[in-house]
């Protein structure tokens, strides 16, 4: 059930007191948006009937993108038109039923599907991961669309098939604890020992996670991600334990794990690394 964002016509409809000023302004938010949206590699839809919505009283959005540039200027008005005309047309009902939709548009901030900001839709799209039913593939690719800051090994999406029983049966839990990793651990990395860190980490997310220990481990936990130029190894000690399912009744205690590093790496700046999510290495 991916997520969807669509330019909607909810959002290009004007308040009774809109002006042109203040909807130069809220283009201006929204092109730096679009432009975020797009980086992280998220698709973008728009109402099929868009270009007629009025975005100010009597002014058409066509109108602003193709006639007159008063007010807006003629490189705003290029680049809106470039974050429009790429989208794909698509009827709002339509996406609904696929699964959570984001609104996007210079008007109407505070509707409950609004999207103001980039974390505002990675939110969005991590809490409708955790429902995810579906194979491993689909499970990753939507995985690599809520995370965007993860790199993931090429033991994916194979040891998604290591779970003591259904993948599906264990998504939720996966997911809590991957959203943990990426709001909470940049903070525990802040403190003065690996140690302390994995400390911290445990008790903000309340997943026990450590490093392996052990020396003679560290080849089972280098993993192969593809870098720019090839393949490049990493080792991935820490290790986030997943003792439980999110099945209804079930009491098993299992040993599964996520292997990742959080440490910088010249060819993945800024990112984490998730080598290995599944059984006990």
């Amino acid at each position: 059930m991916p997520a969807s964002l669509i330019h909607s016509l909810g959002r290009y409809d004007p308040p009774p007191d809109a002006t042109r000023e203040a909807l130069v302004q809220r283009i201006e938010a929204l092109l730096v948006l679009d432009g975020e949206l797009r980086e992280a590699g998220y698709a973008i839809h728009k109402d099929e009937d868009l270009y007629y919505a009025e975005v100010l009283p009597d002014i058409a959005l066509y109108q602003i993108l193709f006639e007159s540039t008063e007010g807006i200027g003629r490189d705003m008005q290029l680049l809106l038109q470039l974050a429009i005309d790429r989208t794909v047309s698509t009827a709002l009902a339509e996406l609904e039923t696929l699964g959570a939709v984001g609104e996007l548009g210079p008007w109407a901030e505070e509707g409950a599907r609004s999207i103001n900001a980039l974390h505002q839709w990675i939110a969005v799209v991590r809490e409708q991961l955790k429902a995810y039913q579906g194979d491993r593939d689909g499970f990753l690719m939507e995985c690599r669309q809520a995370f965007p800051d993860f790199v993931f090994s090429k033991r994916f999406p194979g040891c998604l098939d290591t779970f003591k029983g259904n993948l599906n049966d264990f998504v939720a839990v996966i997911v809590s604890a991957l959203v943990s990793l990426a709001d909470d651990m940049p903070e525990c990395m802040e403190q003065p020992t690996t140690q302390a860190c994995m400390k911290a980490f445990t008790a903000m997310s309340g997943y026990e996670t450590s490093m392996e220990g052990d020396a003679d481990r560290r080849d089972a936990l280098t993993f192969q991600f593809a870098g720019k130029d090839g393949t490049i190894r990493i080792l991935c000690e820490p290790h986030i334990k997943l003792h439980c399912s999110a099945r209804a009744g079930d009491a098993e205690y299992y040993f599964h794990r996520i292997y990742f590093s959080s440490a910088e790496h010249a060819e993945f700046e800024g990112k984490t690394l998730i080598g290995h999510i599944g059984e006990h290495l």
